[in-house]
Order: C-alpha cells, then structure tokens, then sequence
C-alpha cells in the first residue's frame, strides 16, 4: 500500500494524514521556531511529505515562516490563544498586519501585539521581525506563545500603569540587554483590548531611540483601536 492509499485509509481514529498534519503544528507550538528538516527529523517523515502538509498549515495561517525561514506559530492559530469576541479577534488578527509591518519599518524594531490570556499571563498574537541583522535574540517566533505577564511591560500597560508618554519603557524579560516598548490598544469604550510593542537592543533604545520609537508606538496602536 503506498503513502495516498496509507493516508486515505486513515486507522480507527481518523485519516493518517490529519494525525500527521497535526503532529507538525504540535511540534512547531512546542518547539518552534524549528526548521523544516528538524520538524521531519522529529516527525520521522520524509522531507517533501512534510513540506507538502506544512504548505496546508501554512495556507489556512496556522503556521507561518520568519525571516530565517524556520516555522512559527501562525496568526490563525495564535488568534485560537485567546478569548475576546470572536469577531473581534478576527478582526484584531487582520487589521493589525499593515500597522505592526509599517510599524517596524518605521522604527527599525521587531514589533509585537500581545492580548490577555488566561490567569497572569499573555498571547502573542501577532509579530513582525526587523530586518537589522542584531535584533532581540530570544525574542523571535513568539506568535501564538502564551507567557506569564509578571514583571514586563505588556503587564504595566494592561494594569494601566502607564506614564503621561502614553508608553512604558522597560528591560525585556528575558535579557537586560534588550528594551521593550509599549501602548495600549484601547477600544472605542476606553477598554485595553491588546498592547501593542516593539523589542530591540537597548544600544539602540536608548534614551534618545526611545524617543522617537515611543510616540510612533503610540500612534500605531490608536490607529489599530479606532477600528474597536
């Protein structure tokens, strides 16, 4: 029996080829970003049967690729994180795109959206990675990754502990060496619906880079809450 007839066949619990489509996207959740050999190496799958099921996910936005080309968690399934009004997610999903992409191209920095997850923590929904080849290390391919919000700037601006800026200036997390930051994403009731970022290195946010980065955050996230 060759591979379509294997895959057509299926076993008693559905179709081989959806178990095998599904073991991807678990792996690129748990491991990602992760490379398309690493993810056939794991899978036990030949390259291009990989390639063939991540090119589907990829389709229906459930995977994506980063700049290095390494698969990540898509905005689809990165909008499945969280649970505002689903029209609202969908529409946070799509409209965000062009502003967080016209947002890094204006600053130089990776940005980010993040929303309210479960109990203390946040889902990355969405990211666009900067094309400086010195950004954030550690801080790609966390579209979809839900972390705990102590102590970070996404936390400060969901518990509005915001300055007169309108932006919270913090290390990041994860490293010293790198600067967060970040505004609200307000809807038309006044609500913090999502906050929205930028991550670089702190030689470049510095004083005087956070200046200018700051109020372009800003900008960027009203123009994504005036359509809330």
């Amino acid at each position: 029996m060759n591979e379509a007839q294997e895959d057509a066949q299926g076993s008693g619990q559905g179709p081989r080829a959806v178990h095998r489509a599904l073991e991807l996207l678990t792996r690129v959740v748990e491991s990602g970003p992760i490379s398309l050999s690493a993810l056939a190496r794991q899978a036990d799958l030949p390259a291009s049967t990989t390639m063939r099921m991540l090119r589907v996910l990829e389709h229906w936005d459930y995977v994506a690729k980063n700049p290095q080309g390494q698969f990540v968690v898509g905005a689809r399934f990165a909008q499945s994180r969280f649970t505002p009004e689903p029209a609202s997610a969908e529409r946070l999903n799509d409209l965000s795109a062009p502003i967080l992409e016209a947002l890094t191209e204006a600053t130089g920095e990776s940005s980010y959206l993040a929303v309210r997850g479960d109990a203390n923590t946040c889902v990355y929904l969405r990211e666009v990675q900067t094309s400086h080849p010195i950004r954030h290390v550690g801080f790609s391919g966390w579209q979809g990754r839900t972390v705990p919000m102590a102590s970070s700037a996404v936390a400060e601006v969901f518990e509005q502990r915001i300055p007169a800026s309108g932006y919270v200036v913090m290390d990041a997390v994860v490293t010293s060496e790198a600067t967060v930051v970040a505004a609200p994403v307000h809807s038309s009731t006044g609500e913090i619906i999502a906050v929205l970022s930028v991550v670089g290195p702190s030689y470049r946010l510095n004083d005087e880079g956070v200046a200018v980065a700051g109020p372009q955050v800003v900008a960027a996230a009203k123009q994504l809450g005036s359509n809330f």
